[in-house]
C-alpha cells in the first residue's frame, strides 16, 4: 500500500480500527442486486463528520486514506467468496465479477491512489457482459 493508514487504524483497539468499514460504506461499491446509494451531499457529509471525529484521535482525517480503505473493501469483497460447486453457475459469475471489479480497483489504486467504485458495473451488467 501507499501508506499505512489502514494499520494506523488498528491500533485504536476499536475506536477507529474501521475507518475502512465506515468509509467503505459512505462511498458507492456495488455489490450485485443489494445495497444502496447515497447523495453525493450525504457523502460529504458522512466523510465531514467522519474526519471531525478522526482527526483529533489520530492526527489525521480518515478521508485520507479513501483509497487504501477502498482497495482493503475490494479485496475482502472478493475473498469472502470462493465457489466450491462446479454445478453453481451462479456463483462461478459471481466469483468472475468479484475477481474482475478487485482487478479494476487495483489498478485504479495504481495509477490514481483512488478506485472510482462507483463506476463498477452491477453484477446484472457483468453477467449481461460476459455471457
Amino acid at each position: 500500500m501507499r501508506s499505512t493508514g489502514v494499520e494506523e487504524f488498528s491500533t485504536l483497539d476499536g475506536i477507529a480500527q474501521d475507518g475502512r468499514e465506515v468509509l467503505g460504506y459512505i462511498v458507492a461499491f456495488k455489490g450485485g442486486g443489494k445495497g444502496y446509494t447515497i447523495t453525493p451531499e450525504q457523502r460529504a457529509a458522512y466523510t465531514a463528520a467522519l474526519d471531525e471525529t478522526t482527526a483529533p484521535l489520530i492526527g489525521q482525517r480518515a478521508s485520507e486514506h479513501l483509497g487504501d480503505f477502498l482497495l482493503v473493501k475490494c479485496f475482502f469483497f472478493l475473498a469472502l467468496m470462493r465457489p466450491t460447486d462446479p454445478a453453481r453457475h451462479d456463483k462461478h459469475i459471481k466469483w468472475q465479477y468479484r475477481r474482475a471489479l478487485f482487478t479494476r480497483g487495483l489498478d485504479q489504486y495504481e495509477s490514481s491512489g483512488t478506485p472510482d467504485t462507483g463506476a463498477f458495473p452491477t453484477l446484472e451488467r457483468f453477467t449481461a457482459e460476459h455471457r
